[in-house]
């Protein structure tokens, strides 16, 4: 790994120092000028979104520019979620408890309407999906494996949809990375941001080259973050509250509790609350358990490393024909830690009465877990490596039309390896039948290379049989996964004006596509033979799906003022299911400075092919009978899925009604149905509990559960269905204005999301929740405040330029069943930043040096009775962010 970003960042400082040798000498152009070349282009251009080259359209569509993501102190692309109100619920802000399975990655989740239903392009192409699946079954594109930010040009993000042009998984939206095609100067990038227990390192540098006639654009980057841990900020640590059930508890202790068949009852250790185990505790002197506080051994932010390169070259080839080649490489690992070892929750192993350090007379059954505090962290690895290889061919018919053919190929190797307790071998360890070299067919208990393991407090206290690290070595496994995906995609395209009526030009494109991709989990065999004893039990799967796809596009005008924009697509699945999208839009001009625009889509997401043939282990956190437990869930996919379905219709004006002021609503609808969705393991809970106490035996709910010979809940079985529509509506608006004045050149921005309803339909004919302003624990959905909203001034007067923004979520309401506060708290935070650029210093280009603050204030995120005090899905947990960075062009 070392000699890899050695080589990596010397490749990068070779970027930069062989162009600045070819560099041109003459300074950038001013803003001024810079502006007057854009008032006299007037060229179309193809936007996200179309087929047809135009100059606008009548989809809503954010812009977001690099200088808006250095304004914001970005560092990596997870964070760029958050530059849209209109975006949330996404997994970009990690933590061991609630993203488990997927630490490293980041995806857009627009509108809330789930991971897997914004589609990611690059380029206008195609990115494979993350080989690690959310908790929720979700598969999605890793933005974070895409290309370096500094070789981002723009993205582009359409609001309504997208299927009709690109297909499936454009339900919400589409978010389009476009990359820098040609570099005038080499640049070099270097940020540190530094916060109370954490900091993070940025590398980042690009160069461009005349080479064979194109434009050779090299970008490479670095980013490194040390971990912040729970025990680093108050709101994570269960002691700060008292150690409520709701904070990052367990009644799976170490020292831990034992279930006695004489008394029918469980009996804390002991020694559970002797000085020495600062993170053991009892509720009370009659408390049964011995509990464990493990709120401080978890991460805010993970340890993670990511290097990155990324390459184009666009050029003619002949006359008439470009040619433009793509190539990327992004290598990531993040380290997670967690509790020193899971709770034991797939078997309630026996202590014989037998075992020399067992205090109570009899076989007991173990409740607690391996490894208790003194040991330390654990720490799991979530290592991914991205591939990706693109490109295409343009040109023009003689009879005027253009042509274009694009092929792509990216893969994603994931490799996830995280400890846990063997169950076989515990099992034989507590009869004396431990080590690595005891066998324990022939093996007598606690004689020659066979030992006890003491799961009792005597073995830390030095009062009872010690555990050595061998013992404890062969009694720890891993997970092993290796997972992979890819796809490859292959489309033509043509487009150009069809006819000439009394309204205008008649435009309008058709095109063909056909997409392969695949998706494969490799488990260990422990995994496989259900030997871990909380991370549960899962087979390996692989799987394929094979689409082809015709489509097309009509822009026809009503003279200057008013155009229709129609596009249909045609998908077919070797499955053996097929679909039909279309949109329609219109865009009206009635006078200069007003637009309006209006736009109505179906749209569709196919199953997945992890839906369709995982078993997905996962342990949620689940409240049963009053206490909450992690549980072992497994989750079936299914063949016989149908595809999700959606309808969406927007409504929106923009009006510049003076120089420098633009004004933007945008009224928005989405239904969403069949949705595949994961059963929901706390609804079955709950479910099972009423039938119980209805006096019914043997329901569906019932018959889900697995409890152990103590009534421990210790299995959950669940399936990928289709049972739950989602409805949502709401507005967008957008503020602008500039102006100039003799202390300097001001900007003014805002922009503001509100959620008016979002209302979730499990089963055909059941009453709707309505999940807006909810933290959607319970049901399908993700964190979701009704507001959101940001407000920024920029200053800037010669080489300065001052910053401020103002970042606004409202409160919203706690659904997790057995809490006892709902509440959770509006939050305003503000973030500064001052830019200078000096002339001079180093080369012929400027250096540009930054200092900025996030979260000026310092505000801690709002408290929430969630694991670990606060939600991850919608606050930053890191506090008060200081940053340094320096660019110099060359």
């Amino acid at each position: 790994m070392r000699n890899f970003r050695t080589s990596l960042l010397c490749t990068c400082a070779a970027f930069v120092a062989a162009g600045a040798a070819a560099a041109q000498t003459a300074p950038l152009p001013t803003a001024p000028a810079q502006e007057q070349e854009a008032a006299a282009q007037v060229d179309d251009i193809v936007v996200t979104g179309s087929l047809i080259r135009q100059s606008s359209k009548p989809s809503p569509t954010d812009v977001v520019n690099l200088d808006q993501v250095d304004q914001r102190g970005i560092s990596n692309a997870s964070e760029l979620v958050k530059l849209l109100p209109a975006n949330s619920g996404s997994e970009a802000q990690v933590d061991g408890l609630n993203q488990p399975l997927t630490s490293g990655t980041a995806q857009f989740n627009l509108r809330n309407l789930g991971l897997g239903s914004t589609l990611v392009l690059l380029n206008g192409r195609r990115q494979t999906l993350s080989a690690a699946a959310a908790g929720d079954g979700s598969t999605f594109v890793d933005i974070n494996s895409l290309a370096p930010l500094i070789a981002m040009r723009r993205i582009e993000v359409v609001k309504d949809g997208g299927a009709a042009t690109y297909g499936s998984d454009a339900v919400a939206g589409v978010v389009n990375f476009i990359t820098r095609t040609s570099v005038d100067r080499p640049e070099i990038t270097a940020k540190y941001l530094t916060m109370d227990g954490s900091n993070e390192v940025d590398i980042q540098g690009i160069i461009g080259r005349k080479v064979a006639g194109g434009d050779l654009v090299l970008a490479a980057s670095y980013f490194s973050r040390s971990t912040l841990g729970t025990d680093e900020r108050s709101f994570s640590r269960a002691s700060t509250f008292g150690r409520p059930s709701w904070h990052s508890v367990s009644s799976y202790g170490q020292p831990g509790s034992y279930f006695r068949p004489s008394t029918n009852s469980f009996a804390p250790d002991p020694n559970c609350t002797n000085a020495a185990f600062p993170f053991s505790y009892r509720n009370s002197p009659t408390d049964s358990f011995c509990r464990l506080d493990f709120s401080e051994f978890f991460d805010l932010t993970p340890k993670e490393d990511r290097e990155q390169v990324f390459g184009t070259w666009n050029g003619d080839i002949a006359p008439g024909i470009r040619l433009n080649l793509e190539a990327a490489y992004s290598h990531a690992l993040a380290e997670g830690r967690s509790s020193p070892s899971f709770p034991i929750l797939a078997v309630s192993p026996v202590v014989p009465r037998t075992h020399p350090d067992n205090p109570f007379g009899e076989d007991v059954r173990f409740r607690g877990r391996l490894l208790g505090p003194a040991y330390g962290a654990s720490v799991a690895e979530y290592e991914y490596d991205t591939y990706r290889v693109a490109g295409g061919l343009d040109g023009a018919f003689g009879f005027g039309w253009s042509w274009a053919v694009n092929a792509a190929y990216s893969r994603q190797d994931h490799r996830y390896d995280k400890p846990d307790t063997i169950a076989t071998n515990l099992q034989n360890a507590l009869r004396g039948l431990g080590g690595a070299g005891c066998n324990p067919a022939t093996g007598t208990p606690g004689v020659g290379s066979c030992v006890y393991y003491n799961p009792f407090a005597t073995a830390q206290l030095g009062t009872g049989t010690q555990n050595s690290d061998a013992l404890i070595q062969s009694l720890i496994g891993y997970t092993n996964l290796d997972a992979k995906s890819d796809l490859f995609t292959i489309d033509a395209v043509t487009s150009g004006d069809i006819m000439d009526w009394v309204g205008g030009t008649i435009a309008g494109a058709l095109g063909v596509q056909y997409r392969r991709s695949t998706f494969a989990h490799d488990w260990g065999d422990l995994v496989n033979a259900g030997e871990l004893i909380t991370l549960g039990q899962a087979p390996d799967f692989s799987g394929s799906q094979e689409t082809t796809s015709v489509f097309g596009e009509l822009q026809v005008p009503f003279g200057d003022d008013l155009q229709l924009q129609m596009s249909a697509r045609y998908e077919n699945y070797a499955e053996g299911f097929d679909n039909v999208s279309p949109k329609a839009a219109l865009l009206y001009r009635p006078f200069e400075q007003l637009s309006l625009r209006a736009s109505y889509g179906k749209a569709f997401r196919a199953p997945s092919v992890y839906q369709q043939v995982a078993v997905q282990a996962t342990q949620p956190s689940i409240n049963d009978n009053g206490v909450f437990n992690f549980v072992n869930t497994q989750t079936f996919g299914s063949k016989d899925l149908k595809p999700e379905e959606s309808s969406n219709y927007n409504l929106g004006a923009t009006f510049r009604p003076i120089q420098g002021l633009e004004l933007g609503v945008d009224f928005y609808g989405f239904k969403y149905d069949n949705l595949i969705v994961k059963e929901n393991p706390q609804a079955i809970v709950n479910q099972a509990r009423a039938d119980t106490l209805a006096g019914l035996t043997g329901t569906v709910a019932q018959r889900a559960l697995t409890r152990d010979v103590t009534g421990a809940l210790v299995l959950i079985k669940t399936n990928f269905i289709n049972a739950s529509s989602v409805e949502t509506d709401g507005v967008d608006v957008t503020a602008r204005y500039s102006w100039d004045t003799s202390w300097g050149d001001f900007s003014a921005n805002a922009a503001w999301t509100h959620v008016n309803s979002y209302d979730i339909q499990f089963t055909l004919g059941a009453a709707p929740i309505n999940g807006a302003g909810s933290v959607n624990f319970n049901n399908l959905g993700r964190s979701l405040p009704v507001d959101r909203a940001e407000a920024g001034l920029t200053w800037s007067k010669g080489p300065h330029q001052l910053v401020a923004l103002a970042h606004y979520v409202s409160g919203y309401t706690n659904d997790r069943t057995g809490i006892t506060d709902a509440s959770i708290d509006s939050q305003t935070t503000f973030d500064l930043q001052y830019n200078v650029s000096v002339d001079g210093l180093a080369g012929s280009g400027p250096t540009k040096f930054t200092l900025g603050v996030i979260n000026v204030t310092d505000e801690d995120p709002p408290l929430a009775q969630l694991n670990l005090g606060f939600d991850p899905v919608t606050h930053d947990p890191r506090g008060r962010v200081f940053y340094l960075s320096v660019n110099q062009s060359f």
